[in-house]
């Protein structure tokens, strides 16, 4: 039994029921980080600060995941986009930053 290198199987198409689940997940991931960043932005504790961090990194893993599996660039180049606004507001620390943040977040939940 042996198997030829480069032949992987096509990948299965979405059903319906995953497509539901992997909306219903990045809905979630927004809202996650959301919360996340509003949490930070008020955070006066570099520890709390750290933590809210990897809340929202993990919750930018969970966008990316889902819009691999919808099959979807588009999300994918939208959340290199919060990745982006999101290194700008740690950097900045400005109001404006997190205002465009929070837009690309909102954005990106309505085209799912």
């Amino acid at each position: 039994m042996t198997e030829s290198m480069g032949n992987t199987p096509s990948p299965r198409p979405i059903t319906a029921q995953d497509k539901q689940l992997y909306k219903e997940e990045y809905h979630h991931g927004v809202d996650l980080f959301k919360r996340a960043l509003n949490e930070y932005s008020t955070a006066d504790e570099v520890h709390k600060k750290d933590a809210f961090r990897e809340v929202m990194d993990r919750a930018l893993q969970v966008l990316n995941d889902t819009a691999r599996g919808l099959k979807r660039t588009d999300l994918l180049a939208q959340n290199s986009k919060i990745r982006e606004d999101f290194d700008s507001y740690q950097a900045s620390q400005k109001d404006t930053e997190k205002t465009q943040l929070v837009k690309d977040l909102d954005q990106a939940d309505k085209s799912v």
